[in-house]
Formats: structure tokens, sequence, C-alpha cells
């Protein structure tokens, strides 16, 4: 038999124990990716410097471990070298079976954060291997070292084009001769020496093994994968060969983020001569066109916080009992001055005058009609958006009431109520306040407030409201605790909404207080009774009313609602600001 010299060690299975040792990635060995061409060098990958938990698993299934790596070790030369230990039960046994008698004999690493520099991996952790059919890596093997005949070699097999011998067995010659650093040689039989007892600083590297029948460009060189096994050559007319379970695996571990025990952005995978294949982009397995990917139906989508009413209920806010005559009713003038002083002793009774005014509602109608196909009911799909869309609509009339609502109270505080009780918001009874008054450190806006909870009282009513603009409210919103007067309590929170004394405090839109005659530039403030303006609507929501369409195959939909407008006490509604210049 010719001695072959191979720069290699001896690498066995040992039944008695359930170990195997191999080649894991060998180095030098041009790589196809879908991350490009490169190869690995020595010093690349991290060891672990503890393999405990570092699992040997089939076909890189994860759930399928069948036993665990007991060392890891660089020889520069050649690559990384691994020993496994199989476990002790049916699985890890068979496993075993299946590597020795060659159904999968083949390695693959698995290695996190592989990254890919200039051709050539420039970092990567090991921690696992699997056993696979096919090798991610050519010659990344376990190779038995079994009582056989010795092989004759073909004599004009010689290194490959990376330097690689090749031989055309996966067992390997009864005799090996190794090649030491020194340049000494020296025979052994397979079984005198295990791998485990090389030295890690040794020259030592493992044949390429091939199939029978393969000469060695045929045998695919792709570098090792993490989750991913190399495809073999085309067979059988098989232009590519995918390992589904491989590739599923894969996409799961990516999409659990910490998955591979560290920086999920940092961690990179290689699968190795994997085709591209791109979801909704030209050329790929979908297009933007095709419609084969639908997007998931979330139905209506969140559109912001409900409309919710925040001034009408401020004041009386009652519902039914509108006329359609409007509502009218009087008022007595200057009745508590009618009682005088009187000097007694039978001198003449002081008699008091006294005179009456009449004070009238004013009413708005609101509506929205639409005439909208029957197939929105007739048929399946249709009517959650005309529901959402109906639901849109009483959602408008409850916001345009409020708003309106708001107009009418600072209305009435800022101007003039004619017979009919048009409210004019003409700026004409807005007062300016006495800031004079106020100390230093307080803010203008918190005096002002001040000032109109008192001028409600003064009126001889009990304070129920405050509006305050923007400026006002900034000002109340940034008063330090420490500057807010002794006697008077105050609560301002985000939402918009504060406290005074117990008195309701709102911000309202700047745009009401500009209608009304303000100049927004000064803070701005309107305090009010709740019962100094009322308002009625016919129903707590508004009338719905439905039709048939039959001549154009319709249905028509209609809400209509009423606002009355009563200014019961235009006299407790006060207003401290600056009016806007004329013109």
């Amino acid at each position: 038999m010719d001695a072959v010299i191979i720069d290699a060690g001896t690498l066995e299975f040992s039944e008695e124990d359930l170990t195997a040792t191999g080649l894991l990635v060998p180095y030098g060995v041009k790589a196809r990716s879908n991350l490009g061409e490169f190869e690995v060098t020595p010093g690349a990958f991290e060891i672990p410097e503890d393999v405990l938990g570092s699992a040997l698993n089939v076909e890189h299934k994860r759930e399928e471990v069948v036993g665990g790596l007991s060392r890891v070790w660089e020889q520069p030369d050649a690559g990384l070298f691994a020993s496994f230990k199989f476990r002790n039960d049916d699985r890890g046994r068979k496993a075993f079976e299946d590597a020795r008698n060659g159904k999968r004999k083949n390695l693959s690493v698995e290695a996190a954060e592989v990254k890919i520099s200039g051709g050539r991996a420039i970092s990567g952790r090991v921690f696992g291997a699997a056993l696979v059919e096919r090798p991610a890596f050519a010659g990344a093997t376990l190779l038995a070292a079994e009582d056989t005949e010795a092989v004759q070699l073909d004599s004009t097999l010689g290194p490959d084009e990376d330097g690689h011998l090749s031989v055309l067995s996966t067992s390997l010659p009864v005799d090996i001769t190794v090649s030491t650093p020194e340049g000494e040689q020296a025979t052994y039989a397979p079984e005198a020496t295990p791998a485990e007892d090389n030295q890690e600083g040794g020259s030592i590297v493992t044949a390429t093994a091939i199939e029978p029948g393969q000469s060695p460009a045929a045998t695919p060189a792709v570098p090792s994968t993490l989750l991913a096994s190399a495809p073999t050559t085309p067979v059988d007319g098989i232009t590519k060969a995918y390992e589904l379970g491989t590739i599923f695996a894969a996409m799961a571990t990516l999409k659990t983020p910490g998955s591979l025990d560290g920086d999920y952005a940092a961690a990179q995978t290689l699968l190795a001569e994997l085709a591209d294949i791109k979801v909704n982009a030209t050329g790929g397995l979908t297009t933007p066109a095709s419609g084969v990917i639908q997007p998931a139906w979330v139905g209506k989508v969140w559109q912001g916080k409900k409309y919710e009413r925040r001034f009408i209920d401020l004041a009386t806010h009652l519902y039914g009992g509108i006329n359609v005559s409007g509502r009218k009713g009087f008022k007595i003038d200057q009745g508590t001055a009618l009682v005088q002083r009187w000097g007694g002793n039978k001198s003449n009774m002081p008699t008091g005058t006294a005179s009456t005014s009449t004070i009238a509602a004013t009413r708005r109608a609101y509506g929205y009609a639409a005439d909208i196909a029957r197939e929105f009911w007739d048929l399946e799909g249709g009517q959650e958006v005309i529901e959402a869309f109906i639901q849109g609509v009483v959602d408008s009339y409850a916001k345009i009431t409020d708003l309106d609502a708001l107009t009418d109270i600072i209305g009435l505080g800022s101007g003039s109520v004619n017979a009919n009780g048009v409210i004019s918001a003409d700026g004409s009874r807005i007062l300016e306040a006495d800031t004079e008054d106020y100390p230093e450190e307080y803010s203008t806006a918190m005096g002002m407030v001040i000032d109109g909870i008192d001028a409600v009282t003064d009126a001889d009513d009990d304070p129920g409201f405050v509006l305050v603009n923007r400026a006002a409210w900034r000002q109340l919103r940034f008063t330090p605790k420490d500057q807010v007067p002794e006697y008077v309590s105050f609560a301002v929170k985000g939402t918009g909404d504060a406290t005074a004394d117990t008195v309701v405090v709102k911000r309202a839109p700047d745009a009401a207080f500009d209608a009304a005659g303000f100049d927004n530039t000064a803070p701005a403030v309107v305090s009010s009774a709740k019962t100094a303006i009322e308002f009625r609507e016919q129903g707590e929501t508004p009338i719905r009313l439905d039709a048939l369409d039959i001549a154009r195959g319709g249905i028509d939909k209609a809400i209509v609602g009423y606002l009355e407008t009563f200014p019961v006490r235009p006299e407790a509604v006060i207003a401290f600001g600056t009016p806007k210049a004329a013109g």
C-alpha cells in the first residue's frame, strides 16, 4: 500500500464513550454565500472558553439536540476542530451511528455575529454545531477510522487550487503518515492516537473528503453557516436544493430578538448558497403588482380620541321642550332698589320704582343627509363602513354644537344681548383687569381668574366656571407652587382643566375669544354662573331619519338637531382682558 502524506490528525469515533472529533471550519477555502465570496482565516472566529451549553443538533433543528461540544480548538494551518460527546439515549446513539455509517457524517458550524469584509470573515462567535447530510464547508466532516482494507489512491490526484489534498473515500487508509512542524514524519495506525490527544499548536489538517465518483471541483466550496448547511451540486436535474426546515428555522431565529444571546442588531446570518427570493420586488417570488401577499386587514383604525363635549355642560343644559315659536321671558330691572329706608313716626312711606324687560332665546338647526347605495346593507362587508361613517356624523354634531355653545358663553360675557336674545359679541363688555393691585410674584392670569370669580359673586350669583385663552392658561400652567395666594387653592392639569377654589377653570380655543373681540396676545378670562345661560337640545342625540330611495336603489340617511340658547342673566357673565384694536 502506498503511504500518503496528509496534513491531518487521526479523526475517529469512540463507540465506548460515544465521542467523535471533526473539522468544523477549514481555513483558506473560498466560500459562496448570500453575503458574497469570502474565506475564513485563522483567528476570525471566537472560540468559547467554556463549551457548557454548546449543543450538537441534527440538521440545525434546535429542538433535536443529540449531544454537545466537549472541546473546540484552532489549528492555524487547518481550521477549527471540535470534539463531541453524544447523548447516551436513543436519539444520541442513533445520531452517532448515522455519523459512523456515513448517512449524516458532515459538520456545519453554528456561529453568531458573523461579519464579512474584503472577502474574508472578520468576526464570528462559535456557539454550536450540527450533523448534516451536506456540509457548508467542504471537508467539514467526522471521518471514521474503521477497520477496512487500504484504499489505493489515484496517483494523478494532487492538491487542488487551494492546496488541499482529496481522497476518494470517506474512510482514511489504515496507515497515515503525519508531518509535524519540525519536518519529522511518523506513521500511525488509525486507532493508535485519538484526536483528543492532538496538540493544539500542531500542524494538523484533515483530508478533504468527497463522494466516490466525484472530482474535487464538484464538491461545493461553501462556508459553514449559522443555521444552514450547504446544498449539493445539481443532481438528477434539480438545479437548487433547499432545506425548508433550515430556512424556516433561520427565519424564526432572526424574528426573535435576543434569541442568539447577544445584541440582535449585531447578529449576522449566513445562509450558504441560497438564491435571492425577494418579497414584493421586481424579479422576486412575489412582485408589487402580483397581489399574492395581501396586507393584514385591521378594519377601522384609531382616529384619535372621540370628541367629548367640554363646554356646553358648564352652563345649564336641558333636553326637550324646544317650542317652535321660540322661548321668551321677562325680568324686573332694579328690583333690589324698591325698598328704601323710612323715617317712621307716621312719616310718608318711600315708594321705589322698577322696570321690566324681556329676554328671548335663539335657536340653531343642524343637519346632514346622504343617499347611500343599498349594497352597503344588502351585501356582506359594507355595513361596518357605513356604521363607522354614521357614527362620525353624530360625533361631528356633538362637536359643532359644543363649540357653538362656547361661542355663546364667551360672546355673552364680551358683548351685548338684544331683545331677541341675539348675542352681538362686540367686545363692548370686556373689562380691563386692575393688574396694579396684583402682587408682583403672582401671574396676571391668576389675578384675573380670582377677579372673575369674585365678579360673579358680586353679581349676586354663584361662580360656576371660568374660561381662559391660551395666554392665560400658559401663565397658570407655569406658575410655581410657592407663588399661589395663600388663601386660594389652585390645581392645574395637563388636560386643559383646572380648579380655583373648587370653581372649574377650562382652557378654550383662541378662535372663540378672537370671535368675541379679545386680543389673544394678552391673557383673557370669562367667568360665569352656571345658571346665567341655558342650553336646550331636543334630545341627547340628534334625530335620525331613514327613508328608502326605491327608484335609485338607495337608502336615505339623515340626522337633524337643534340647539336653543337662552341668555338668562348676562350680568352674571363677566369678561376680563384686552379688546382688539378697532379696525
